[in-house]
């Protein structure tokens, strides 16, 4: 016989039979680590212990790739040498443009994670790094191999999300450029035409601020795949699986299409007051499970759509409606009260909208940020590795008697 079960929520603590659960691993600690520290009472985002503030005004993603993956922003030979092999490992298996073509009318989120398995099982470089993981070595050998491995996924995913965008659209796919920049040469792959300089900065700045930020549900992910001491490009392939859940990824779409939806920004405070009723819409890209204060990245980004806007209008005043939320949103006492303010993703999705890249891929532009902070962290826990095996509290029947099948009713 089970006993009575009783399970009793409160806040993020479920009182099971078996203690306490913390529902979510909300704030329970995985590792140490010196990549990014987050102060959510303060809104205030480190990489590498540089405020985000200083990283977004002043270095290209290149630089902050440097940063993270080595522990250094780098000095002039070494970002350009970074920059040399991260133009020379852009391009794809021919296996893998097969597999993008073949999923050309597939979510781009189901092609990126497709993609980056193939390229995985042809690079000779992740196949040694598996096998001496699987025989119990790594050393600064295999972690030199391990980063170098690092900047190949860094340079391809954006070229197989230009290529599937290509191919869902019936257009030849455009091949890298070694003489531009990381962002610059995406948006030529994408487009097909030279970027105009203000769009480069608005993805290489979305870049900077997605590079990391300590262990959200992708970055676990990666780390509990990377644990079991698998490849590398299965890391990431498992990591943008978990990115592409809507409770990660996706709620700068989702943000601009509440703007849309809106269509005036005289309705925004209405829309403000009827989201803190019971069973209200929910404001997309206000609100975060770490910041209780202004996202610095939303401040960040923000700055730029205003650049963007009066460089090039504001024609279906979505940046005219997201100012009315915020302002509606930050003097209304509920939300005052609840800590709740807006995030990044209230204002990314408003210039790649404007810039004309369709809205599903805008979380694969995440990844093709976030892919330096989840292979880093990876690469961080594997100096110390332990595989990760949670416990659940079991709360069925035991002992139940058998019944072979004929007497089953």
């Amino acid at each position: 016989m089970s006993q009575e079960v009783r399970i009793v929520t409160s806040g993020k603590v479920i009182q099971s039979p078996c203690g306490p659960i913390v529902h979510g691993l909300e704030d329970v600690l995985v590792k140490t680590t010196t990549i990014s520290d987050i102060d959510g009472r303060n809104g205030i985002l480190w990489y590498r212990g540089y405020r985000i503030e200083d990283l977004a005004n002043n270095s290209t993603y290149e630089e902050v790739v440097h940063l993270i993956l080595y522990g250094k922003l780098p000095n002039k030979r070494e970002l350009e040498d970074l920059k040399t092999r991260l133009a020379s490992n852009r391009d794809l298996h021919p296996a893998t443009v097969d597999v993008i073509k073949a999923l050309a009318k597939a979510d781009p989120m189901f092609a990126l994670e497709a993609a980056v398995a193939t390229e995985g099982a042809y690079d000779e470089d992740n196949l040694k790094l598996a096998d001496a993981l699987r025989s119990g070595r790594y050393k600064e050998t295999e972690k030199a191999l391990a980063l170098r491995i690092a900047e190949k996924l860094i340079a391809k995913l954006p070229t197989i999300v230009a290529y599937h965008y290509r191919f869902s659209r019936g257009l030849d796919v455009v091949r890298p450029r070694s003489d531009l920049g990381h962002s610059a040469n995406f948006l030529f792959m994408f487009f097909g035409k030279e970027p105009d300089p203000l769009a480069v900065r608005a993805v290489d700045l979305y870049l900077v601020l997605h590079a990391d930020h300590e262990i959200p549900a992708s970055t676990f992910t990666a780390l509990v795949i990377g644990a079991t001491l698998s490849d590398l490009y299965s890391v990431i392939a498992g990591a943008i699986g978990a990115l592409k859940g809507p409770l990660h990824g996706g709620a700068n779409e989702a943000a601009v299409k509440s703007y849309l939806e809106i269509g005036d920004p005289a309705k925004a405070k209405d829309v403000v007051e009827a989201a803190t009723k019971p069973g209200g819409p929910r404001l997309m890209g206000v609100g975060h499970r770490v910041y209780k204060a202004y996202d610095p990245r939303a401040r960040i980004f923000k700055g730029l759509v205003e650049d963007y806007v009066k460089k090039f209008g504001d024609p279906q005043k979505l940046y005219a409606i997201a100012s009315s939320i915020e302002q509606a949103v930050l003097s209304h006492p509920y939300f005052q009260q609840r800590r709740l303010f807006p995030n990044v993703d209230f204002w990314s999705g408003i210039v790649f909208y404007y810039m004309g890249i369709p809205y599903e891929y805008f979380t694969p532009l995440f990844a093709m940020s976030r892919v330096v902070g989840w292979t880093a962290h990876v690469i961080e826990y594997w100096d110390n590795n332990r595989l990760f095996r949670p416990r659940a509290c079991y709360v069925g029947p035991h002992d139940l008697q058998y019944v072979p099948i004929e007497k089953r009713e």
